[in-house]
């Protein structure tokens, strides 16, 4: 009889530490593919509120770059007067030549804007807000010098509105966004102010 002196094969000890050792490879490995995903899925949802936030603020420097009157402003919201002339498009014509009438306002979680004169149901600009805009003011107003301006300071001395937006990020803590406008038809020569 002839005596097998060499293994052909694997012993079961040594398959068993083969696949706990591969067991714990593939577990270091999913969490590493777990988190980069995670990773991209926050970036991708980040940039989606960036571009919604850049659309917003683009769109409210459209509207109240032209403004002629303010008859209401506070934090939470402008009553404004457009010329004629710089009406949206998408707006019905004025019906006196005195302009349109709109009103842009934060309300829970979604910024509107609405037409007075003409009526035009409130239109949402941007929706995801942070509750209480997280702590931000939506709505600032300046005089030239810098100081705090208010509707008894009339129209004229507005020389700027800065305007605040904080966005809820699933996941993350808000994401803030913030823009200068400055009103053309005040008669005030001012530019953007280097903070």
């Amino acid at each position: 009889m002839k005596r097998l002196t060499e293994s052909q094969g694997f012993t079961l000890i040594e398959i068993i530490v083969v696949m706990i050792i591969l067991g714990i490879v593939g577990v270091g490995l999913s969490g590493a593919v777990l988190y980069g995903l995670q990773g991209y899925i926050l970036a991708r949802d980040a940039d989606q509120l960036s571009q919604k936030a850049q659309l917003t603020l683009a769109r409210l420097n459209r509207e109240l770059t032209d403004i002629t009157a303010v008859s209401f402003a506070d934090a939470d919201r402008i009553d404004f007067t457009l010329p004629r002339s710089a009406a949206p498009a998408t707006i019905p014509a004025c019906a006196t030549d005195e302009g349109c009438q709109y009103s842009i306002k934060i309300t829970g979680t979604q910024i509107t804007m609405e037409g007075v004169n003409p009526v035009i149901a409130a239109q949402p600009l941007i929706d995801g807000v942070t509750a209480a805009n997280g702590g931000k003011v939506f709505l600032s107003y300046f005089k030239a010098d810098g100081a705090a301006w208010s509707l008894a300071d009339g129209f004229n001395n507005l020389a700027r509105m800065q305007v605040q937006i904080s966005l809820d990020l699933a996941g993350a803590q808000p994401l803030a966004y913030q823009g200068t406008i400055n009103p053309r038809a005040n008669g005030l020569l001012n530019a953007p102010q280097l903070e």
